[in-house]
């Protein structure tokens, strides 16, 4: 008998890299989406205006950050000139070894063109080029980020009311990764169920686990000051924490939100969010698998968890915006039931120190405007 339960196990577990290769595929997509939404909060920004790159230096570093920099401002919506003249705007870097902290050092600046005039100017110290090229998105969205606020405007004026709305409501796409910690109280070797009933006692080892999860969820924001915001929502998501055991999981969730308005076509907004899940049981052969919540289990019978995020919300309409959001919720320690009581009953229950992260996706509809 534990040798056939010893090959069901090693069954789940090739189960488990099946999983885990799906989940690295679905990994993907999500970077895919964020990618995206910085490339629409690029084009937010970039109507009209023609850039002329320059640099000097080390002349691998320097040819190849400039591809990175061209390759970024095409995908951003700006247009690239070689000749200075017909540019507004300038990035110029240049590359140089610094002997005293024994790295190179890259300086790069944003100047206009008409007057020469320095808008902004930042200085990096790397080891070697790969780690340079890795940062050319980053560096070059803090560049543009400082253009000034006219050279965004249209010819009529700017509706930026998609900001400034006394409610919002957000429909998303969400994808979850479940981070288990396993804990070693009541097991042996602080890894391993156990049965001690026979001679010898059987052990059984348990590892930590991820479980992804995909779901929709919505969202009803309330801006009640410019620079505060509260938002109560539901997300619904669908877990299989024990292998052919799916649960329907309905994570309430409350998010006090800061939104930060110095990009206009942009909004990052900051948030703590407190969470409570619901789980519920596709059918009746399924059953609950979290025994409880929190430490001690008595003290803990409503428990309310904890964690915060951030948004990134681009217009897109008069009255709404995309955004892309991630956030972490900590569970403190849950206690699973033991899933392979048959054979190895003790301890009755294995603990977890439980994370959520999650990614979502989604679109906000703004309705109220609000005096400024």
């Amino acid at each position: 008998m534990p040798i056939i339960y010893g090959r069901l196990i090693k069954i789940k577990e090739y189960t488990k890299i099946k999983v885990m290769r799906q989940i690295n595929k679905k990994t993907i997509c999500v970077l895919v989406l964020l990618f995206c939404s910085f490339s629409a909060i690029y084009a937010a920004n970039s109507k009209n205006i023609t850039l002329n790159i320059q640099g000097t230096g080390q002349p691998a570093f320097v040819q190849g950050f400039k591809e990175a920099l061209v390759i970024e401002a095409n995908a951003a919506g700006y247009e690239i000139t070689d000749n200075i003249g017909a540019a507004k705007y300038s990035i110029r870097f240049s590359v140089e070894f610094d002997q005293e902290a024994q790295r190179s050092k890259f300086n790069v600046s944003l100047v206009k063109i008409a007057d020469s005039s320095v808008i902004v100017s930042m200085e990096y110290l790397f080891a070697d080029e790969e780690e340079m090229l890795l940062y050319s998105q980053l560096v070059f969205f803090m560049l543009m980020a400082n253009l000034p606020d006219n050279e965004t405007a249209a010819s009529e004026p700017v509706n930026d009311n998609w900001r400034n709305k006394w409610l919002y409501i957000s429909p998303y796409y969400n994808y979850s990764l479940m981070f288990l910690e396993l804990q070693g109280k009541g097991l042996v070797g602080g890894i391993g169920i156990y049965n001690d009933s026979v001679t010898p006692p059987l052990i059984a080892p348990l590892d930590n686990k991820i479980i992804p999860m995909m779901g929709v969820g919505l969202g009803i924001e309330l801006q009640f000051l410019d620079f505060m915001s509260i938002e109560p929502g539901a997300q619904i998501s669908i877990e299989e924490i024990l292998l052919n055991n799916r649960m329907l999981n309905v994570l309430f969730t409350a998010k006090l939100k800061f939104p930060l308005k110095f990009i206009r076509s942009v909004v990052f907004a900051p948030y703590a969010a407190a969470a409570y899940p619901l789980r519920l049981a596709f059918d009746s052969d399924s059953k609950e698998v979290f025994a409880n919540y929190g430490t001690p289990i008595e003290a803990i019978s409503f428990p309310v968890f904890f964690g915060g995020g951030v948004q990134i919300a681009v217009k897109a309409g008069n009255d709404g915006a995309l955004f892309f959001d991630v956030n972490l919720i900590y569970f403190n320690e849950s206690g699973l039931k033991n899933p392979y009581y048959d054979l190895y009953p003790k301890p009755e229950t294995i603990y977890y120190k439980h994370f959520d992260l999650s990614f979502a996706i989604g679109y906000k509809f703004g309705i109220g405007n609000r005096k400024r």
